[in-house]
């Protein structure tokens, strides 16, 4: 299946991955304004927009802020010293001037900035040939804007809102770059969402079109169901979750082991992902390949061995569950004989991440420009989103039930053997997977917590499923627990000031955010002021 390529443009608006959002030149100005001229030009244009996504600066944040931050796994790489931005991250005491908080706030405010522009000029392009072509790409920008919002609302809280076009920084008020209240920013997403979802095209439309990779209807709904459940407004979210698991035609898959090899790209299971390919052409929106797998494979094959799994994710699956083997490497796995997984990497059990990983055959020859896809959303994760809305919103327990038992039965169904290795360390015991019966409807929820952290560990989603389920405090009881047992896994100093002060918001019934970049502040002539606390 063909599937659509990212192409930059160069007359829309590029930042560096180093570069402060509000301290940019536009060179190209009176080019930028004068481009927009045809429906071409806005495909184009969108295309750009898609390659926002594929940043590597901000692929590389999602999973530092969604996997690094938690239980689930360890910073990893060569030494302590060693991505010591993503250490900070790790160990829960993140500064005003870390790479990855910047990379999140600023790549996305540049993804925000080029689907402004496109909807300032579409109204102004002649499609009268095909007004249904200009509602899609509407719409299609309207997703990618509230995506890029999604994860500054969820990692920064209060933030500007940027909704105009801007050709030139200098444009800008200052006035604009006042932080707005989180709620404001969490009402224009579900705005944006609501109308794109009206003309954002079905799947099958783009199978039909050889366009694979932008988004459907059913992203759109995905999103908004996200947008919903991190607010904690389940009685939104349950309508909405309902349609995409009964009606989208969707469906799981039924070996959850193709879900991380390359033949479970574009799957019936796959909503939204992230397309990659096998092609260098430059860094941040230039390469339309991915820097993820490198830094995340093992030390010892072809990696750099950061984002690796904790002990404590291994012992959260239960006997029998052959999604554990999908999900971490052992040291002395093989997936080509004689090349084995390691322990080099700054962890003391040699785990890696398999959901990452690509065979010797799958690499690229540029180790920065892998071609495999980041999976946004997929039905699983919505399966269980679904049962948890029902018990939080008091709906049907039976069909909450229903779905999460859907899920242990694919799990039942997997091969406990990987069919990519040549040499398996860990031997799954040949058991089922029980299915979960009503009891009470805290047990249920505790339930669908333990599903959601093995079915969906290392997809950069554990760190914002515990902030929107106010149970953040599961990370003191980690820190705590192997501070004793296991010295070097311990996510920093407990008696550190730092730590201290990240800690104190755990368990707060708001939700815990980051702090604004230094670079940010110093460019907005003091309009954006620093959260309290950092």
């Amino acid at each position: 299946m063909k599937r659509i390529l990212y192409i930059p443009l160069f007359l829309t608006l590029f930042v560096s991955c180093t570069d402060s959002f509000l301290d940019q030149e536009i060179p190209v100005k009176q080019e930028i304004n004068a481009f927009y001229k045809t429906p071409n030009d806005i495909n184009g244009a969108l295309m750009d927009a898609y390659s926002s996504l594929q940043n590597d600066a901000l692929a590389n944040a999602r999973w530092v802020f969604g996997d690094v931050a938690t239980d689930d796994a360890l910073k990893g790489g060569e030494s302590a010293g060693d991505g010591a931005d993503f250490e900070q991250i790790a160990e829960c005491r993140p500064l005003a001037n870390n790479s990855a908080v910047t990379d999140l706030w600023v790549q996305s405010y540049s993804g925000i900035t080029k689907t402004n522009v496109i909807l300032d000029k579409i109204d102004g392009i002649d499609f009268s040939s095909d007004n249904n072509l200009k509602n899609q790409y509407k719409a299609e920008a309207l997703f990618i804007r509230a995506f890029h919002y999604y994860y500054i609302a969820m990692a920064f809280g209060d933030a500007p809102i940027l909704t105009k076009g801007i050709t030139d920084f200098s444009d800008i008020d200052p006035k604009l770059l006042q932080r707005k209240p989180v709620s404001s920013i969490w009402n224009l997403i579900e705005t944006d969402l609501q109308e794109a979802i009206n003309y954002l095209p079905l799947k099958s439309q783009l199978i039909e079109q050889n366009q694979l990779g932008r988004a459907s209807k059913t992203a759109g709904k995905a999103l908004l169901a996200k947008v919903y459940m991190f607010q904690r407004k389940y009685n939104e979210a349950v309508p909405i979750l309902k349609e995409i698991v009964e009606n989208s035609n969707y469906q799981l898959l039924s070996d959850y082991g193709m879900l991380v090899r390359l033949e479970g790209e574009f799957s019936s299971e796959n909503i939204f992902e992230i397309n990659f390919i096998n092609q260098s052409s430059g860094w941040g929106d230039d390469s339309e390949g991915s820097s993820r797998v490198v830094y995340q494979l093992s030390r010892d094959d072809w990696g750099y061995g950061f984002n690796q799994p904790t002990q404590d994710l291994v012992n959260e699956f239960e006997i029998g569950d052959p999604r554990v083997i999908y999900t971490v490497n052992w040291g002395g796995d093989e997936y080509e004989n004689g090349v084995q997984q390691g322990n080099k990497q700054y962890n003391p059990y040699g785990y890696s991440n398999r959901k990452i990983f690509l065979t010797a055959t799958q690499r690229p020859a540029d180790v920065f420009s892998a071609g495999k896809n980041e999976v946004i959303f997929r039905l699983a994760d919505f399966y269980l989103l679904y049962a948890e809305a029902l018990v939080e919103s008091s709906g049907d327990v039976n069909e909450a039930l229903y779905y999460l038992n859907l899920v242990r039965q694919r799990a039942n169904q997997t091969a406990k053997k990987d069919p990519e290795r040549v040499v398996q360390v860990h031997k799954v015991a040949n058991a089922d997977l029980p299915m979960r019966i009503f009891t009470t409807k805290e047990q249920l929820l505790q339930d669908i917590y333990h599903e959601r952290r093995v079915e969906l560990g290392m997809e950069g989603i554990r760190w914002w499923d515990l902030v929107r389920q106010n149970r953040t405090n599961v990370l003191t009881n980690y820190y705590k627990k192997w501070a004793v047992e296991k010295g070097n896994e311990a996510k920093g100093d407990l008696t550190g000031k730092f730590y201290q002060q990240w800690v104190a918001q755990i368990g707060k019934s708001d939700y815990l955010v980051f702090p604004v970049p230094q670079t940010e502040i110093d460019a907005s002539q003091g309009y954006l002021e620093q959260t309290i606390g950092y």
